[in-house]
């Protein structure tokens, strides 16, 4: 499927780091939510996947799993895996330190094209000291895209980096967080693209 190159933003009242950012949510709200976030393009595949994980716990997400179905659409099946990796090895005690002036951001973009046997997606990891707004539209419409992404990219994966919260700007430090979120994401997810520094 093509998608539109449009920045799908991230959703002003959740808690991207929180265990389950629905869990307060009633199943109506996230059935009528995954409905409306899978009719866009591009789809809010991020939103519309957490939502499903949260009707997956409390069992009730037959009417979901149809509404992917319907759409050709397959939910991120390593999202709430991938999420506490990264609040485990990034986030939590142990984290490492973030030194230097901050200001950079780390980014992961979903992107498909993928088999079955590779779960249909993957991800996209980089780092940028300008607006994520810029560096999206970059990916998906210029000489400067990152492989696959101007055919591939979707939407950016907001649980994956916004709990890192600003990094260093400089070069070096951004490169070295980059590379500690790909080596991260790579433990869970199957296919994992972006610079590694080491």
């Amino acid at each position: 499927m093509a998608y539109r190159a449009h920045m799908n933003l991230p959703h002003p009242a959740l808690d991207y780091s929180a265990q389950r950012p629905m869990a307060r949510w009633s199943t109506a709200q996230l059935n009528s939510s995954i409905d409306r976030w899978l009719s866009t393009n591009p789809p809010h595949l991020e939103l519309a996947s957490l939502a499903l994980d949260e009707l997956k716990h409390r069992r009730e997400e037959l009417s979901a799993t149809l509404g992917f179905a319907e759409r050709k659409l397959e939910p991120i099946s390593w999202l709430t895996q991938a999420r506490a990796q990264v609040l485990k090895d990034l986030c939590g005690p142990g984290a490492p330190p973030k030194t230097g002036t901050l200001g950079g951001t780390v980014y992961v973009i979903l992107r498909d094209g993928y088999t079955a046997a590779n779960q249909h997606y993957g991800v996209y990891v980089g780092s940028t000291r300008r607006t994520l707004e810029q560096r999206f539209a970059e990916h998906r419409t210029s000489s400067k895209a990152g492989r696959g992404l101007i055919a591939h990219g979707i939407e950016p994966l907001y649980s994956l980096f916004t709990p890192l919260g600003p990094l260093p700007k400089t070069k070096k430090k951004l490169l070295e967080w980059e590379t500690m979120l790909n080596n991260c994401l790579a433990k869970v997810v199957p296919k994992v693209s972006g610079d590694v520094a080491f």
